[in-house]
């Protein structure tokens, strides 16, 4: 490819247990997956003619300055090797302290070994297609405060002028062409290496929201890996070998070899054939399986009530932030193990009467960041207006200062707003920020929610009112992750103590710096607040 063929859009998605990178152009047709020969494994699509390819999230460590990736790892047979990092997006967002051993007595940490998969992945992106300069990553929403930004720094040093990220439900339902009405709920199913887990989306937003709002989720650790366990178990028992001891988990590590083979061919039919080397004696055990089996294995194993608790602990999150249960636009299902017919078929008795989408579980995510690139790729404008709510005791309510306005664009030339701040009371040592979101059209006519301090100094949250509109509305934005300014000596009542600047980053992120008067320390540099929209 060559700069003068037509700019394309990149997606990624990083997930537990693969990166799946896909290119469209800006009209949104002809994707691919990218290839990567040598890291990259090659699966048929089920939803399509055209193969995918990922890199298994693997990096095994020789020494500190030579590793393998991805397929490499899993053909040397070093995906279980001490010096492997795996599981590596999990440990990340968990902030594992874990260290993998890195040749020479060195250790490094999983958010080195992250930097060293996803910035090699990204150069070859780079160097072999010249019209590739932009990316937009797919995020969990529960990813911590830094991991934005964090990506943004391998994009860009990768060779990336432009880096997005789109959340992980907004990229399936994108991915997938669901169209999600505002107020209306979506159910996002993954079965993926490491869990298997169940989120209710809601577009709070217009039609074109870049993100959906998780209203319950809930997950289990019985992923796709535990269900090739279990496979891999039938297979044996199905051989007819003598199943104990060592021999047996020599013959169970052989069995899960052939599994991924075994699961792409009953994604496709009704039986697959498992061959595999007997450990002891090398001749060859062919066993015949097939989609009966799995489901019958899967019942012994007690998958549909592990199910049943997910979606129950999911719906009783969401009911209780006033989840009407209503019947979801589809569930939409993503992962590799939801390749698997016995899983779909757990869903869709699950779910009866709701569209099941399960055409695209390997690809809808990055299909998705990629079409979120080409719908947002000619907006440098921030949509809605952002506020901070404060108490205005005169008036006995509560008021809003405007720091960003719908329209502005960004990154910022400068400051957006300077403000400044004062102690509530006598010895505050922490003063919060409350930073909400209000529609494009202006305030609405009641609160999303309210926090009402209660007099045992607790504090509980009002509904909103039933008529209220909830397009536009003030919504809490930062509430999960509040912003928090420490005033030592603690404050006075009443007394000017912090002066506060925001700009605008160009990922859209608010940034705040502020400065102590009394002491005249900077107390926050630049710091993020919340990514607009």
């Amino acid at each position: 490819m060559n700069a003068q063929e037509p700019a394309l859009s990149l997606g990624v998605d990083f997930g537990d247990g693969a990166i799946v990178c896909g290119s469209m152009p800006q009209d949104g047709s002809g994707f691919f997956t990218h290839a990567f020969p040598g890291w990259s494994e090659e699966l048929p699509d089920p939803g399509g003619s055209v193969p995918i390819h990922r890199v298994p999230s693997l990096v095994r460590y020789r020494d500190a300055n030579y590793h393998d990736i991805g397929n490499e790892v899993v053909r040397g047979g070093n995906s279980d090797h001490p010096a492997t990092a795996r599981w590596i997006r999990s440990y990340l967002l968990e902030e594992s302290g874990a260290l993998i051993a890195a040749g020479d007595e060195k250790r490094v940490t999983f958010r080195d070994a992250a930097c060293d998969l996803l910035g090699a992945i990204l150069v070859k992106t780079v160097t072999g297609h010249q019209n590739i300069r932009s990316v937009v990553f797919s995020v969990p929403e529960d990813a911590p405060p830094w991991y934005r930004d964090w990506l943004s720094k391998i994009a860009r040093t990768a060779g990336m002028t432009a880096c997005h990220t789109i959340a992980e439900c907004s990229a399936a339902a994108a991915g997938y062409g669901l169209a999600v009405e505002t107020g209306q709920s979506f159910l996002l199913f993954s079965c993926d290496e490491t869990a298997l887990s169940l989120r209710i989306a809601r577009n709070n937003g217009s039609l074109d929201s870049a993100d959906m709002e998780v209203i319950g989720s809930a997950r289990t650790d019985t992923g796709s890996v535990i269900l090739d366990t279990w496979i891999a178990q039938e297979i044996v028992e199905k051989s007819h070998l003598a199943y104990h001891g060592r021999r047996g988990q020599s013959l169970i590590d052989a069995a899960r070899a052939c599994v991924p083979g075994v699961v792409q061919h009953l994604a496709r039919g009704d039986e697959a054939v498992a061959g595999f080397p007997d450990p002891v004696s090398g001749r060859p055990i062919t066993v015949r399986i097939t989609a009966d089996d799995i489901i019958r294995v899967f019942a012994d194993h007690g998958l549909p009530a592990i199910l049943d608790d997910v979606i129950r602990c999911a719906r009783g999150e969401a009911l209780a932030r006033g989840y009407a249960d209503s019947a979801p636009a589809a569930v939409l299902m993503t992962g590799r193990g939801s390749l698997l017919p016995a899983v779909q078929a757990l869903a869709r008795e699950r779910f009866f009467g709701v569209p099941v989408l399960s055409d695209h579980p390997l690809d809808a995510i990055v299909r998705g960041a990629c079409l979120f690139r080409s719908r947002s790729a000619s907006s440098d404008h921030i949509r809605n207006n952002y506020a901070l709510r404060y108490w205005d005791p005169a008036a006995r309510e509560h008021r809003y200062r405007f720091l960003v306005h719908s329209g502005a664009r960004f990154p910022s030339a400068g400051q957006v707003a300077r403000i400044t701040i004062s102690a509530a009371y006598d010895g505050q040592a922490r003063l919060g920020l409350s930073l909400f979101e209000i529609g494009s059209n202006g305030p609405g006519t009641g609160l999303a929610l309210e926090l009402v301090q209660d007099p045992s100094g607790g504090v509980r949250v009002a509904a909103p009112e039933k008529d209220a509109d909830e397009g536009s509305r003030p919504r809490l934005v930062n509430g999960t992750i509040p912003t928090v300014l420490a005033a030592d000596p603690p404050g006075v009542k009443g007394e000017p103590r912090f002066e506060l600047t925001f700009t605008i980053d160009r990922e859209r992120q608010l940034c705040l710096t502020a400065r102590d008067l009394i002491t005249g320390a900077i107390i926050r540099r630049d710091a993020p607040v919340y990514r607009l929209t």
